[in-house]
């Protein structure tokens, strides 16, 4: 009877051990399956994104660059502002100085013909007062 047991007892461990392994089994065949679809799809699909990948990083170096080579143009035309502000500060310079000489030379002038008309006007006044003139 001891034998009729232990039979027993394996043929229900084989039978409990089906009933797990069957669905374990079936899971894991369905489980497989996703898994190949998803290796097929990711084999389509990444060579499309390494692309995208590749083409965005290439975008992106292209932008910097022009980004880079505009900078270079700010700052030429900056230094060239810069130049022309310093251009206009020594044409200043020279224009004030120049223009208080003028202002003298000119003031010069009006006193040199304010004088002559004066000696013009004094020879006016005598010769028509009857007087004598140096100049003959």
């Amino acid at each position: 009877m001891l034998i009729e047991i232990a039979v027993g007892v394996v043929a229900l461990a084989a039978v409990v051990l089906l009933a797990f392994l069957v669905p374990m089994l079936i899971q894991l065949r369905k489980t497989a399956e996703e898994t190949e679809r998803l290796l097929r799809r990711l084999n389509e699909d990444l060579p499309v994104l390494f692309h995208e990948a590749t083409q965005a990083a290439r975008n992106m170096n292209q932008v910097a660059g022009d980004m880079r080579e505009g900078a270079a143009s700010a700052r030429v035309l900056g230094e060239a502002m810069g130049e022309i502000g310093q251009t206009i500060n020594h044409v200043h310079g020279l224009v004030r100085g120049k223009a208080g000489t003028l202002l003298m030379n000119l003031g010069g002038v009006l006193a040199g013909f304010r004088a002559a008309f004066d000696v013009l006007k004094q020879k006016s006044q005598s010769l028509h007062q009857g007087g004598h003139s140096n100049g003959g």
